[in-house]
């Protein structure tokens, strides 16, 4: 029968891995499908709502484009006819500057080309020419684990990265274009001033420079807002971005996940099943025999081995299923732990002491924890003390909670606790009552007349509780008047000590009263006194005030049947070793 919840969680674990199986693969191959039927296509109204939308953006990118042509041409002309000022330049100075100013020329016109297919077409050319490329592989051991991470991160945050690329790129554009314009309507400002011919001649060739940046920079401006602005249209919402990827884990990663922390979890259980089946039949680890080092030695191992198999088991099914970002994620969490137990180690080394029983503490002695003493039964990763005099007597310490204790050898005849359950008690506070519950928490006295009094277990040992139930002594003085005192030495001892005895055993039976002793004390101011010493059995522990007052009572009735007279407020009480005032009350 104990097999039956095994298989049934075992069944359970498989239900929920086929399901997410199931979920994973009609996420990746049904999409364009509802219950297993195809997707029909929209309404009529929404095609035609879509086609009128992507006519309107292709008019709008269609005038952009012209905006472009004549920067395009006057680009083209420039080149044309830097290439014939080169041709006709007749020093080779003045080749070279010529040639520079094509140079600058090429790069514009590019530049405007690149432009021009950019919006044309809505891709990038280095972002094209970018994804093309591969990227070298890393030859470090930690530079590879962490390229996985890398290019996830790179991945999730690609879109923000994008636009904020190009808003820094769109704002440094307008500050060229504000520059420009300046430079060129200061140009315009000093070609109405210039006379001279070779001064407007370089006005008006840096006048073409200024008006080509200025075109080039406006260009740029059309090309980086249409691409913000298509960027942005794009752009998921908040929920939408946070939605997609959980959604997106789950679809690629959740399985992964899921069948990893599956294996580690069976392949624990498995192996810790497995070795408590050993136990039952390993020699090491016999009734008589199982507190010896070796045994000790070998649960160790077994539970290290386990968990290491169980974190292999997440890695290999990592490694298996491919997926290199959870696979370097969980080596990088091995590794810190590494990392961190070169200063957490020391102090698990006192704790191996203790488990392995070679340690400050050891099984089957006793300590003292929170001012009670515990019995060690078993030292382990979680150790187990008991005390049997105790209600709930059972504790559980972690090992690193057990390394600052200290025990000893246990004497057989050794205590557990001051009192058992029901035992009657005098505490020093002059509570009189009956334990009737005692747990490593609390201790609750019984009182005459059915109060309840409760303690916490280290208040109560503080006041040095009295048991009673194991027998118990009450004294009493008696005096009596100096006229009789020729008979106080030998009659009237040993007369009292008679008839006080007869009373009691006539009260409380013979087995009650261990010994009754009536001696002859001392010669007070006023009386002569006699000490009254009777020892009980702990069987008549509730009946302490009783006792007390039968005792008074069989002197007095002694001293009127023998006509002694009894001096005024002479008459005293004693109790034994727990002295004071006990309530009056009960039977």
């Amino acid at each position: 029968m104990k097999q039956r919840p095994r298989a049934d969680l075992l069944a359970g674990i498989l239900a929920v891995l086929l399901a997410c199986w199931g979920v994973a693969a009609a996420q990746e191959g049904g999409e364009g499908t509802v219950g297993g039927e195809p997707v029909t296509a929209p309404a009529a109204d929404q095609a035609g709502q879509t086609d009128q939308a992507d006519q309107s953006d292709q008019s709008l990118n269609l005038d952009r484009l012209r905006t472009l042509i004549p920067a395009l041409r006057s680009a083209e002309e420039d080149l044309e006819a830097k290439l014939e000022a080169i041709k006709a330049a007749e020093t080779e100075v003045e080749t070279k500057e010529l040639a520079q100013e094509a140079d600058l020329l090429r790069e514009r016109l590019a530049q405007l080309r690149n432009d021009f297919r950019t919006l044309a077409t809505g891709i990038e050319e280095d972002r094209y020419l970018g994804e093309a490329e591969v990227s070298i592989s890393l030859q470090e051991n930690l530079q590879q684990i962490l390229e996985p991470i890398t290019s996830e991160m790179r991945k999730v945050t690609e879109g923000p990265r994008e636009r904020e690329e190009l808003r820094n790129e769109l704002e440094v554009s307008m500050q060229r274009r504000g520059l420009s314009a300046a430079a060129v309507e200061r140009i315009d400002g000093l070609l109405q001033l210039a006379e001279s011919d070779y001064v407007r001649n370089e006005l008006e060739t840096t006048r073409k420079i200024w008006e080509a940046r200025l075109d080039q920079a406006e260009s740029k401006i059309e090309v980086l807002e249409q691409q913000l602005e298509e960027r942005e249209k794009s752009s998921p919402t908040t929920w939408e971005a946070v939605s997609g990827v959980f959604a997106d884990f789950w679809r690629t990663r959740g399985l992964n996940l899921l069948l990893a922390v599956a294996a580690g979890i069976l392949s624990f259980v498995v192996l810790r099943r497995l070795y408590r089946g050993f136990r039952r039949i390993s020699p090491l680890h016999r009734k008589k025999r199982g507190d010896r080092l070796a045994a000790r030695m070998a649960d160790l191992a077994a539970a290290i081995l386990t968990v290491l198999i169980a974190v292999l088991a997440v890695v290999g099914v990592f490694y298996l299923r491919g997926d290199w970002l959870l696979l370097a994620i969980s080596i990088l969490f091995i590794l810190g732990l590494l990392w961190a137990s070169k200063t957490a180690l020391p102090p698990y080394l006192e704790q191996m002491r203790i488990i392995l029983n070679l340690g400050a503490v050891r099984t089957g002695e006793r300590l003292i924890h929170n001012g009670i003493p515990w019995r060690v039964e078993r030292l382990n990763f979680y150790s187990e003390f008991r005390n049997p005099a105790l209600a709930g007597g059972v504790l559980r310490l972690p090992v690193r909670d057990v390394v600052d204790l200290r025990s000893r050898p246990s004497d057989d005849h050794e205590p557990w606790f001051p009192t058992d359950a029901n035992d009657w008690v005098i505490l020093a506070d002059d509570t009189y009552g009956k334990v009737v519950t005692q747990t490593p928490e609390q201790v609750v006295v019984l009182r005459l007349g059915g109060s309840r009094k409760t303690y916490p277990v280290g208040d109560f040992l503080g006041l040095a509780p009295e048991n009673l139930s194991h027998g118990f002594r009450i004294s009493a003085v008696f005096g009596i008047d100096y006229q009789h005192q020729a008979v106080v030495t030998d009659e009237v001892p040993a007369i009292l000590q008679h008839e006080v005895e007869v009373k009691v055993i006539e009260r409380f039976g013979r087995e009650a009263l261990r010994s009754l002793k009536v001696e002859f004390a001392s010669a007070g101011a006023s009386s002569l006194d006699f000490a009254l010493l009777a020892d009980f059995d702990g069987s008549v522990a509730s009946r302490v005030n009783v006792i007390e007052r039968l005792l008074q009572a069989a002197c007095v009735d002694s001293c009127n049947a023998h006509g002694w007279v009894i001096p005024f407020s002479q008459v005293t009480l004693h109790r034994g070793e727990w002295g004071g005032d006990l309530e009056d009350g009960g039977s």
